[in-house]
């Protein structure tokens, strides 16, 4: 058995053993209070394909197919899209109702563990959505942030060194109110 065939099989087993042992759990997706939403666990395949892939399409595919399978969440808008090495902006392309909101979709990839921050930008006036010490997983990551909170900004920063790359898609969603 090769190295690599190794060490799948041994991260393998260690999930497995971890689900036995506390319940698997799914994902969670940090909010922008830091309370984590549970998000479906129907994609995760997708996910894992998607950041196999890591591009702005197959994050849209995953994102988009996740907001219409929400009970809680309607797609609106997609406001942008970038693939980043170091440092890079999204612009939005429409203004946000200030009754939706903000829905960052990432994945991350590092050489080396550094923070990184995504900020949303306003008149060259600053929000900060999250500052992460590392990429956390290897896979998809959410952040929402009410526009009432940070009304009309016009493009989200992020804010790293050159060895982190991610990729990044923003979207305006509002909350499904079907009874």
């Amino acid at each position: 058995m090769n190295q690599v065939t190794r060490r799948s099989l041994g991260c393998v087993l260690s999930v497995l053993l971890l689900c036995a042992c506390v319940g698997c759990a799914n994902p969670a997706h940090e909010t922008s209070d830091g309370s984590a939403v549970q998000s479906s666990s129907k994609n995760d395949d997708a996910a894992e394909q998607a950041y196999k892939a890591f591009t702005v399409d197959a994050l849209d595919r995953v994102a988009v197919d996740d907001l219409n399978d929400s009970d809680k969440l309607v797609l609106v808008n997609k406001l942008g899209a970038k693939s980043v090495h170091g440092d890079g902006t999204v612009p939005f392309s429409k203004k946000v109702d200030e009754n939706n909101m903000y829905y960052v979709v990432s994945m991350c990839e590092q050489k080396e563990q550094a923070p990184y921050s995504l900020v949303l930008y306003k008149d060259g006036q600053p929000h900060t959505l999250t500052t992460r010490e590392a990429c956390t997983s290897n896979g998809i990551e959410t952040i929402s942030l009410p526009a009432k909170n940070f009304p009309s900004a016009t493009s989200l920063s992020i804010i790293n060194i050159d060895n982190t790359d991610l990729v990044v898609s923003v979207y305006e969603v509002k909350e499904n109110h079907r009874e």
